[in-house]
């Protein structure tokens, strides 16, 4: 009896103090808003609330900029499961090597990192300005577009369908319709916000389940020179990969490959089409625009990401069980004031820019040479034959909200009669 009231009174004290230093939140990490940069405005709010809280989910989110390192860090305690944010509960589609860790998590990286190299993302170079150009093409008689949808998901998208993991671009309105499907799912009922990521992300395996069949039967050497192509061929550790863990990794690459460069260049643009001194000089100075795409890039982070404590543990003085679900928001560890001065301001010459948005750790993102350099040109292409344009005030804005951040429309307008065709 005395043990069993000595182990209540432990679990009591740690519930108070779970409370104390993770309070409860009512953040919500699915649906939208009409209002602009509105879940920048609830994370900051919920950073300087303090560095860590409990959503309704029961996952902890913590939200500055010291805690999302370390933990992002602590790959040895802190397990990248995928955790869906509407429910808390762990994804039914796990992302390889994404969701791995450890010394295969490594081997998956090796294979993966010529694809990515500084060499193989200048080899890019060309396709990726006409790509550009080609959009722009498309609207810019018409003295409007909306940014998010016209320029912003196809540009980068379209790129990555071709030249990296090899999918038709024909059918990108398809893949694009899924990828929002995925990433940002408009309802705001916690269940169907669940349920239209999983219906979709199943839509898509199949689909590349019948990509890597038909794959198969063409030759090796015949088949290309993209990700689905070559990863056939990979093994690890003298065995090949499983035909489900190439699912899994082709998933990982579509989603990562469609979405985030796409979210960081709707922000962009928004800043600057609200900061006219800011794009006015972007377009004046085209040098600029490297470090331009850095604080861009930290005050507009557009993603969360999920960790799972394998262990308990402590984080700041707070008990941690094993199995416990995190958010790490890289956003607002990036607008955090103790680490940046003014950290919400963009400053191109800002001199410390030890940002978080390509992720901390084992697992910061592979692809951020390629997103760097797909930021960089679109930014180059559209101020040398756009150079002002304004947000159109009378169409409404929307902003998902999710794992992911990012916009679903940006209206943007201008003077036909000022462009360079």
């Amino acid at each position: 009896m005395a043990q069993t009231e000595q182990t209540t009174s432990d679990a009591d004290e740690r519930d108070a103090l779970i409370a104390q230093r993770c309070p409860y939140s009512d953040l919500v990490t699915t649906g939208g808003s009409r209002e602009p940069l509105a879940g920048f405005a609830e994370l900051d709010s919920l950073r300087d609330a303090g560095p860590a809280h409990t959503l309704g989910t029961g996952q902890i989110i913590y939200t500055t900029y010291d805690l999302v390192q370390e933990i992002g860090q602590r790959a040895d305690v802190f397990h990248s499961k995928a955790v869906d944010p509407a429910t808390g509960k762990e994804a039914p589609f796990v992302l390889k090597p994404q969701t791995l860790d450890g010394p295969i998590h490594v081997k998956w990286r090796r294979l993966l990192a010529s694809s990515f190299s500084p060499a193989a993302v200048a080899r890019l170079e060309g396709s990726l300005r006409a790509r550009a150009n080609e959009l722009i093409d498309g609207f810019i008689d018409r003295g409007h577009c909306d940014f998010a949808k016209e320029f912003a998901l196809r540009f980068p998208t379209t790129i990555f369908l071709e030249h990296i993991i090899g999918l038709p671009v024909e059918e990108l309105d398809k893949f694009i319709a899924w990828e929002t499907d995925i990433m940002h799912p408009e309802s705001t009922d916690p269940a169907e916000a669940f349920r239209i990521p999983i219906q979709a992300q199943t839509e898509v395996t199949e689909y590349l389940s019948q990509i890597l069949d038909e794959r198969r039967k063409t030759p090796a050497g015949e088949r290309g020179s993209d990700l689905i192509s070559r990863a056939m061929d990979w093994q690890i550790d003298g065995e090949p990969i499983p035909h489900e863990d190439l699912l899994s990794f082709y998933l990982l690459l579509f989603q990562a490959g469609l979405d985030t460069v796409a979210a960081s260049l709707g922000y962009g643009f928004h800043h600057l089409a609200s900061h006219p001194a800011d794009r006015e000089r972007i377009a004046a100075d085209p040098s600029v625009i490297p470090s331009a795409i850095e604080e861009i890039l930290r005050v507009y982070s557009v993603v969360n990401i999920s960790r799972t404590a394998m262990t308990d543990t402590e984080v700041d003085g707070c008990p941690v069980k094993k199995g416990q679900h995190f958010i790490l928001s890289l956003p607002a560890g990036n607008r955090d004031e103790q680490h940046f001065p003014d950290a919400t301001t963009v400053d191109f010459d800002r001199t410390e820019i030890s940002h978080l948005a390509f992720g901390v750790g084992p697992h910061r993102c592979l692809g951020s040479h390629l997103a760097r350099q797909e930021l960089a040109i679109a930014y180059e292409e559209w101020h040398k034959r756009i150079p002002v344009y304004e947000i159109d005030p009378d169409i409404p804005f929307d902003e998902s909200r999710s794992l992911v951040m990012g916009l679903r429309s940006l209206p943007l307008q201008w003077d036909p009669a000022a462009v360079r065709r």
